[in-house]
């Protein structure tokens, strides 16, 4: 098994890494190996002979070396007939043997500038991929195609998670150089994060089985996906990073009002915004079905009530406050005590809960939550009739 792996290490300073060891029957244990210290054959015939029912590998190094991606290999290749997990945050490969019939979960997360070139089947079984791919360049050499259908298939996949730009655009480019469709028949939860999306892999990825969807990124990217039928999901979460996509500032409330229109029947529907830029001007929201909100920003609550009618099934409401100065809070107060003045009778808003964030109460010699708008909640009750529950959370 370890035929021309070194016997000793001893050119490299000494460091540690955790190999987690999950054996059947919920047993867990650490090893801690000291890389100068430990013969390799030695390490690997150790740690099988001792957990020789080891079903799961979780291997996050403290820095990457050519020796720990071996010994994580051949720990994977020792129990390839049994392994049902398999984690890594280093560059090393994923092996033909490892991708056995039981393995269900398989979770990599490389976040340096290395290149990847490994084969990879995934098997029949693999039922969840968590992948975070950034600032890396990968090769996938191998797929189970299906050569009936003429497709990369994941049979049984039920939960896709993605972060980052490698992984989609560069498996479809492996579909596409051998004339393939890409399948997920059988997902059920997808969450992607800074992906860009084609056509066609929103085709691929909105499986009719699918009832949960979380996005974050580009709105762009995200309109490609809600082209497809929505309405079997049960929740769809969708995030705009604002300041990382600028380009679609001017257009964000129009993409927004395409995808949100498409949304009726879906159960949760909630929408993110983390910059102000996209929403300057609330004349042209058009949300009919968005249930939930949250503005990592906090709007001048005129502009907020004025979206409202808008947003008519709109029940959850967060409002991130830790950008605000005390002179915005007060302008925010001084509004909400004299909405009577601005608006004659209660809005028709079905908003039931609210949720005041400040995240940096530390910065601060008092809770500026509760002492902003602890005189205003009978005034924000009056305006929004429905709301029963507001919560003043801060850390």
């Amino acid at each position: 098994m370890l035929c021309g792996l070194p016997e000793k290490v001893e050119t490299i300073k000494p460091f540690t890494v955790m190999v987690d060891l999950v054996c059947f029957g919920m047993i867990r244990d650490t090893v801690m190996l000291d890389e100068c210290r430990v013969a390799f054959k030695s390490a690997i015939d150790i740690m099988i002979s001792k957990y020789p029912n080891v079903s799961s590998i979780v291997a996050m190094p403290t820095q990457p070396h050519e020796f720990f991606q071996k010994l994580i290999l051949e720990l994977a290749v020792g129990y390839d007939k049994q392994l049902a997990k398999y984690v890594c945050s280093m560059p090393t490969t994923v092996p033909y043997t490892l991708l056995a019939p039981n393995l269900v979960e398989l979770d990599l997360r490389f976040i340096h500038s290395w290149t990847l070139k490994f084969p990879t089947i995934y098997p029949r079984s693999l039922r969840k991929i968590d992948i975070m791919f950034q600032d890396v360049s990968i090769d996938w050499d191998v797929f189970r195609v299906d050569k009936e259908s003429k497709a990369i298939v994941f049979d049984n996949l039920t939960d896709l998670s993605i972060t980052g730009d490698s992984y989609i655009p560069e498996l479809r480019d492996v579909a596409n150089a051998n004339n393939l469709d890409l399948k997920f028949p059988n997902l059920e939860r997808l969450f992607l994060s800074s992906c860009n999306l084609t056509k066609k892999d929103g085709q691929a990825l909105m499986s009719h089985k699918l009832n949960w969807l979380h996005f974050e990124g580009s709105f762009i990217a995200a309109s490609q996906l809600c082209k497809q039928p929505l309405r079997n999901l049960d929740t769809l979460f969708l995030a705009w990073l604002g300041l990382q996509h600028p380009e679609e500032t001017d257009d964000f409330i129009s993409l927004a009002n395409e995808i949100f229109n498409k949304t009726d029947g879906i159960k949760r529907v909630q929408c993110e915004i983390c910059s102000e830029s996209g929403v300057k001007n609330v004349d042209g929201v058009d949300w009919p079905y968005l249930t939930h909100l949250s503005l990592a920003f906090m709007m001048p609550f005129k502009d907020l009530f004025d979206m409202l009618p808008k947003v008519p099934n709109l029940v959850h409401l967060d409002i991130l406050i830790n950008n605000c100065s005390d002179n915005e809070l007060t302008e925010a107060t001084e509004f909400l005590a004299n909405i009577k003045k601005h608006y004659p009778a209660p809005s028709s808003s079905k908003i039931k809960s609210l949720r005041l964030i400040d995240e940096n109460t530390a910065l601060h010699s008092y809770s500026r939550c509760k002492q902003t708008f602890g005189g205003v909640i009978e005034d924000l009750k009056w305006y929004c009739p429905q709301l029963r529950d507001i919560k003043f959370q801060e850390s």
